[in-house]
């Protein structure tokens, strides 16, 4: 059953998009902590937004503007990656990242198809290939206990703290400088919420992932505006047992009914595949021996 975590002591990443100016210091810290390659990966394995399992974060530029903003995961408060791993090598932590644990994926890769975000990449060039993304977790933090890109971002486009502060901040800013941003916080309620959120003066929803409420209306999906994945899903899964034992207990009543009609016509009780051939009578020892011999002269012989 999904249950969403307290955000009381949840950790997450604010990035005001006001502040980027795109000069990757996040991009260079990440990279380096994790001791990642520094070249740009192939463009045939990524999806044109520049992460990979070897680029954990990277810089976008927003259509039609000067401006940009960092794409990397958001550490959702209910994620869907998690949940559709079969041998639970995603969990949330009740602190704010969601981490994987490399020694139990099997590399089915359903967290990429789950994602809404389309954020877990795969290591393709590898041997022994895992699952890569953002971390948010102790491995990537810096003295005082800050994530190294947010310690790295010259400007303070990214500040790091309790999900609850971050998000009393960004409503200070919209009071502060009214007029100045879209007082929309993305990721506040986004497919359940996550723990990395963004405020800006232009939308950038489409480029990020985050839906827009027209494109759920289209869909019929409307509760994603606020509603996890995992959770919309919960009743199907519930269920499925119930639904399992209906279908079973169905297909043996049609079964039974038709085993019944052809014992009434008197037809064969055998359940061979349909249309299978009878199988052949062979005679018994003892009729064979009482059955005369054939003479030549019978049989037209000379």
């Amino acid at each position: 059953m999904t249950e969403a975590l307290s955000t009381a002591n949840m950790k997450g990443i604010l990035t005001d998009v006001t502040l980027c100016i795109g000069c990757e210091r996040c991009v260079e810290g990440c990279t380096q902590v994790n001791k990642l390659p520094d070249e740009l990966p192939k463009k045939r394995l990524y999806l044109g937004d520049g992460l990979s399992g070897r680029r954990l974060t990277t810089i976008l530029r927003i259509p039609g503007t000067r401006e940009t903003v960092r794409k990397h995961c958001l550490h959702c408060l209910e994620p869907a990656c998690a949940a559709a791993c079969l041998v639970g090598a995603f969990t949330k932590r009740p602190d704010g990242p969601v981490v994987y644990d490399a020694s139990k994926c099997i590399g089915c890769r359903y967290c990429m198809l789950a994602c809404p975000f389309n954020i877990p990449r795969y290591e393709w060039e590898s041997l022994l290939p895992y699952v890569r993304k953002c971390k948010m977790n102790e491995e990537c933090r810096v003295e005082g206990g800050m994530p190294v890109c947010v310690s790295a971002c010259p400007t303070g486009a990214t500040i790091f703290g309790n999900r609850d502060d971050l998000i009393k901040e960004a409503r200070r800013r919209f009071k502060a400088k009214p007029g100045k941003y879209l007082e929309h916080i993305y990721g506040e309620h986004e497919f359940g919420g996550t723990s990395v959120l963004f405020i800006s003066d232009v939308p950038i929803g489409k480029l990020l992932g985050f839906p827009a409420e027209d494109e759920l209306q289209k869909i019929a999906q409307p509760n994603l505006a606020e509603s996890s994945i995992p959770r919309m899903n919960e009743p199907w899964v519930k269920f499925t047992p119930v639904w399992a034992a209906g279908i079973f207990t169905g297909l043996w009543g049609v079964w039974l009914l038709r085993r019944r009609s052809l014992l009434m016509k008197g037809g064969p009780a055998d359940h061979g595949p349909h249309g299978a051939a009878p199988a052949p009578v062979t005679a018994g020892i003892d009729q064979v021996c009482q059955e005369k011999p054939s003479r030549p002269d019978e049989a037209g012989g000379k």
